[in-house]
Protein backbone atom coordinates (compact mmCIF):
# COMPACT_ATOMS: atom_id res chain seq x y z
CA UNK A 1 0.00 0.00 0.00
CA UNK A 2 1.29 3.45 -0.92
CA UNK A 3 1.58 6.13 1.78
CA UNK A 4 -0.98 8.91 1.78
CA UNK A 5 -0.14 11.69 -0.64
CA UNK A 6 1.38 14.78 0.88
CA UNK A 7 -0.99 17.77 0.68
CA UNK A 8 0.36 20.34 -1.78
CA UNK A 9 -0.57 23.95 -2.47
CA UNK A 10 -0.38 25.98 -5.65
CA UNK A 11 1.63 29.18 -5.82
CA UNK A 12 -1.62 31.18 -5.67
CA UNK A 13 -2.89 29.29 -2.62
CA UNK A 14 0.46 29.75 -0.89
CA UNK A 15 0.48 33.48 -1.63
CA UNK A 16 -3.06 33.87 -0.28
CA UNK A 17 -2.31 31.97 2.94
CA UNK A 18 0.90 33.92 3.60
CA UNK A 19 -0.68 37.22 2.42
CA UNK A 20 2.13 37.88 -0.03
CA UNK A 21 2.24 38.26 -3.80
CA UNK A 22 2.74 35.39 -6.22
CA UNK A 23 6.03 36.93 -7.49
CA UNK A 24 7.31 36.81 -3.91
CA UNK A 25 6.49 33.09 -3.69
CA UNK A 26 8.32 32.49 -6.99
CA UNK A 27 11.31 34.50 -5.72
CA UNK A 28 11.44 32.53 -2.45
CA UNK A 29 11.39 29.29 -4.45
CA UNK A 30 14.15 30.51 -6.80
CA UNK A 31 16.29 31.60 -3.83
CA UNK A 32 15.79 28.26 -2.07
CA UNK A 33 13.92 29.85 0.84
CA UNK A 34 10.73 27.89 0.12
CA UNK A 35 10.90 24.24 -0.98
CA UNK A 36 8.77 23.36 -3.99
CA UNK A 37 8.07 20.36 -6.17
CA UNK A 38 8.16 20.81 -9.94
CA UNK A 39 6.31 18.24 -11.99
CA UNK A 40 4.71 17.89 -15.36
CA UNK A 41 5.93 17.93 -18.92
CA UNK A 42 9.33 19.53 -19.48
CA UNK A 43 10.04 21.81 -22.42
CA UNK A 44 11.91 20.52 -25.47
CA UNK A 45 15.68 20.88 -25.52
CA UNK A 46 16.74 24.39 -26.46
CA UNK A 47 13.65 26.02 -24.97
CA UNK A 48 14.82 28.14 -22.03
CA UNK A 49 11.45 28.34 -20.30
CA UNK A 50 11.03 26.09 -17.26
CA UNK A 51 7.82 24.14 -17.93
CA UNK A 52 5.89 21.99 -15.49
CA UNK A 53 3.90 23.07 -12.46
CA UNK A 54 5.09 24.11 -9.01
CA UNK A 55 3.54 22.84 -5.81
CA UNK A 56 4.54 23.73 -2.25
CA UNK A 57 4.13 21.25 0.63
CA UNK A 58 1.30 22.45 2.87
CA UNK A 59 3.17 21.58 6.07
CA UNK A 60 5.98 23.99 5.12
CA UNK A 61 3.51 26.84 4.62
CA UNK A 62 1.70 26.04 7.87
CA UNK A 63 5.04 26.04 9.71
CA UNK A 64 5.62 29.59 8.44
CA UNK A 65 2.24 30.58 9.89
CA UNK A 66 2.68 28.92 13.28
CA UNK A 67 3.19 31.21 16.30
CA UNK A 68 6.13 29.12 17.55
CA UNK A 69 8.16 30.12 14.47
CA UNK A 70 7.60 33.83 15.13
CA UNK A 71 8.73 33.80 18.77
Amino acid sequence: MLPAAQPLLTVGETAALLRISKPTVYRWIANGDLPAIRYGQLRPEGDNRRGGALRIPKDVVMALLSPEEVA
